[in-house]
């Protein structure tokens, strides 16, 4: 009897249950109200449950996601989802996704992203994205991406990004960049530039950098009103008006109150208003300053150059060096022997009142009969006293090589203070004499002493 009870028992509770949950089914029918899908299940738009609050299954479509939704293949939210969903292979929210979706390749949002998006291969959101992208391979936002991306490879924004973005290869803007972002080999924004980039390769501003740009090989930005440093190259294509610092060249169109500083050569297209600091500078014309070892400039110029040789095409321009050349500069070959050093060549560079001497003798004098050479250079006045003569003064540093003559009392190297009084007398255009006399005194380097004082004579000639 107990048995039998028991029996009769179970099979009324089990008939109970399933007439109460058919006719909770109706009524949820009937009423189309939000309800809870706990599942494994494949769902639509049509269906009543129109909102699920946890859900399980190979593949879903779920109209809402509040909870968690945990599948091994994919996810699909038409509309919002909040909290977290963790699908194997890829998590896709129509609408609006908050909270965190983690995918094993692949989470596509179509509207918004708030929170921590984590995928294996890829993070797309089709409007803004907020919070933090993670991807072993690329994260890309159609709009806007605000925050914290970090792509294995590489960061997207077809608009905007702000924040900080850290791309294993590059990070890349359709119109702007705010913030930080830093690339394994290059970053890129189209239009403006108002921040940081920093990339081993190269850094683009499209239009405008108002930032700084740090790289190991080269920046580019069209109108640069920030700074640009690397190792070998900065661009500005349009206008400089900031700092260009350089291991090898910067280049820029024109310069407007701008500073560039490089390991070999400047170069500003049109005019330089600025300074120019390099061994060789180029301008198309300047209104600041060049400092280097060549400075050269092919416009009109307001400004100076201070370097070893200085050409400007305009004679105005204030220079400063051991040659100065400009397109009224005569350059003249001298060759000529005194009782300094045998045989000696030289360069001479004559303009209006003006000259400079660059040359090298060899077999000086006082030493021996084995081989010694000097360096010299020369800078003077000349004045006119008749049709064809002309009177000059000079002073003159010769550096002096004794080579195999060095011993005890005969140094390797010397140097040489030389003041010269010269006459030059013009037998054709381009062929002239000259006689010099003068005094020289030869120092050691080593030591303050004299190693000797002498009168000096040449005699030579003039050519060009």
């Amino acid at each position: 009897m107990r048995i039998n009870s028991l029996r009769y028992t179970l099979v009324l509770t089990a008939c109970l249950a399933v007439s109460t949950n058919f006719v909770f089914a109706q009524q949820i029918n009937k009423s189309k109200r939000e309800a809870p899908n706990i599942a494994i299940n494949i769902s639509s738009n049509r269906d009543s449950v129109k909102t699920s609050y946890f859900n399980l299954g190979l593949i879903s479509n779920l109209y809402n996601q509040r909870g968690i939704g945990l599948n091994v293949i994919s996810s699909a939210v038409k509309n919002n989802m909040t909290g977290i969903q963790a699908s194997g292979f890829v998590n896709i929210t129509r609408n609006r996704a908050n909270g965190v979706m983690l995918s094993g390749i692949t989470n596509i949002v179509g509207n918004k992203a708030n929170g921590v998006m984590v995928t294996g291969l890829i993070n797309v959101t089709g409007k803004e994205a907020n919070g933090m992208q993670a991807s072993l391979f690329a994260n890309i936002v159609g709009n806007r991406s605000n925050g914290l991306a970090i792509g294995g490879l590489m960061n997207v924004s077809g608009k905007e990004m702000d924040g900080l973005h850290i791309g294993g290869l590059a990070n890349v803007s359709g119109i702007s960049q705010k913030g930080i972002a830093l690339a394994g080999l290059m970053n890129a924004t189209a239009n403006r530039l108002n921040g940081l980039q920093v990339a081993s390769i190269l850094n683009i501003a499209g239009k405008e950098n108002k930032g700084a740009q740090l790289s190991l090989i080269s920046n580019v930005g069209v109108e640069v009103r920030g700074v640009q440093a690397t190792v070998l190259t900065n661009i500005a294509a349009d206008t400089l008006r900031g700092f260009q610092l350089a291991g090898a060249v910067n280049i820029a169109v024109n310069t407007r109150g701008a500073f560039q500083l490089a390991g070999i050569t400047n170069i500003s297209q049109g005019r330089t208003k600025g300074v120019q600091l390099a061994p060789g500078n180029y301008a198309g014309g300047i209104d600041g300053v060049q400092i280097g070892i060549l400075n050269m400039s092919t416009g009109k110029s307001n400004g100076f150059q201070v370097g070893v040789v200085n050409y400007s095409k305009d004679s105005t321009t204030h220079k400063i060096g051991l040659v100065n050349v400009n397109p009224k500069t005569r350059i003249q070959l001298m060759a000529f022997t005194g009782n300094t050093s045998k045989m000696n060549i030289a360069a001479r560079f004559k303009n209006r009142k003006t000259y400079s001497i660059i040359g090298v003798g060899t077999q000086y004098l006082g030493l021996n009969d084995k081989f010694s050479g000097a360096v010299f250079y020369k800078t003077g006045l000349y004045f006119p006293i008749a049709k064809y003569l002309e009177i000059s003064g000079d002073l003159g540093f010769y550096h002096i090589e004794s080579f195999s003559n060095e011993n005890e009392k005969t140094p390797k190297r010397m140097y040489s203070l030389q003041g010269e009084v010269n006459l030059e007398y013009r037998l054709q255009k381009k062929i002239s004499i000259f006689a010099s006399g003068g005094y020289s005194m030869t120092r050691y380097y080593d030591e303050n002493k004299f190693y000797e004082k002498k009168p000096i004579f040449s005699l030579g000639v003039v050519l060009f």
